[in-house]
Formats: structure tokens, sequence, C-alpha cells
């Protein structure tokens, strides 16, 4: 699943497949997994949880593990580059990389931010030789945004309602009515609204 850390797709191939092909598709483009971390057997073993098959290999290209070690000592705290291949209940494999440009955009040094992309595109590079098929938003959430769309519409609407107002009474109603689709579009979105409203200030 694609999110501001991360993307990824799923694969038409078996968990121990996908651990195969990522780890050579991951040695063509310059990097190693110094790291293998079998999540899965980790939690049966320590808390006897079952859950499906879920690896976190971290990946490191020495030659761009250098340079960025040179320009910041201390980004050994955002290393290596974690790939996941994640198995979910019905079946289906997933393999995840961590979005460099997302992670280390945090140093705020336009070297780091250079390397970044490099690293980047050679994980794309990576994740287009996997195969298989990017993972699109869901149904639902593609409802919630259309939603979303005509929920901003209608605050729009109801903004220049407020401006044209003469009588400040009908300002003040036309203000809690403002505030209340504020609030349900927020809601809608999986958030809450609380204080002033941020477009008026309300």
């Amino acid at each position: 699943m694609n999110t501001q850390y991360g993307f990824g797709k799923t694969v038409a191939s078996s968990f121990d497949t996908a651990i195969e092909k990522v780890t050579q598709e991951l040695q063509k483009e310059g990097f190693g997994v110094l790291t293998d971390i079998d999540v899965a057997a980790t939690l049966k073993k320590k808390l006897n949880q079952d859950m499906p098959p879920y690896r976190i290999l971290g990946a490191c290209n020495p030659p761009l593990a250098h340079r960025a070690l040179e320009s910041e000592p201390s980004i050994g705290l955002l290393l290596p580059c974690n790939v996941v291949v994640r198995q979910d209940g019905a079946g289906t494999v997933h393999v995840e990389f961590m979005d460099p440009n997302a992670v280390l955009e945090l140093v705020n040094k336009p070297e780091i931010t250079a390397l970044a992309s490099e690293v980047r595109q050679r994980l794309e590079q990576v994740s287009v030789a996997l195969g298989g098929s990017e993972e699109a938003p869901s149904a639902q959430a593609d409802e919630t945004m259309a939603k979303v769309k005509v929920d901003t519409q209608q605050i729009q609407a109801s903004m220049e309602k407020i401006h044209q107002a003469q009588n400040p009474q009908e300002q003040q109603r036309l203000m809690r009515e403002h505030m209340q689709q504020m609030r349900e579009t927020m809601r809608s979105m999986g958030g809450e609204m609380h204080g002033k409203c941020m477009c008026c200030g309300h």
C-alpha cells in the first residue's frame, strides 16, 4: 500500500518466491540484505501469537550508505532501507519499500536529499522488476474522498453566504451552520475539529 512513508505493490507469487525475487532484484541495484527479521516467527516465539508470513529486509547499498555517513554521521539512525514482504489473511503477497525521500528529508541537507532521490529511483527499479500491480486505493477510500469533495464545495458556498450577509444575526446563524459542516467533513475524514475554523478564524 502506498503511504506517506512508503510505496509497494501486490505480486502474483508465493511468499518464499517473493523473498527470493526481491533479494535478487535488490542485488542488481547494488543493495545487500544486512538484516532479515521474521516478524511472524518472533511473535509466535515470544507471544505465542499467530500471524501470516511477514519479513522485514534491511537493504543497504554500501557506496550510497558511505556517502550518507560522510555527510551526516548520525544518519545511521535512519538506515538501512527497510523492505517488507508480507502475506495477508487472504493469501495475497505484498512487497513494500520504505520511501527514502520521506525518511531522509528529516536530515534537511541538500546532499542527503539528492542521495535519497537516487536511492528512491533504485528501489523503484526493484519494484518494477517484481511485476505485479500497484496497490490502488480501496473503494471505501474512493467513496470517502468523493464525499469530502462534495462537502468542501458546500463549505465554500457557505463561506460566500457569510461574507455576503449584511445582518450580524444572519452572519452568526450562517457561521454556526458553517462550523457544523466543517465538523462533519472532519469526521468523514476520520478526524475531529477543535477550536477555531482554520479557513475563517471563527
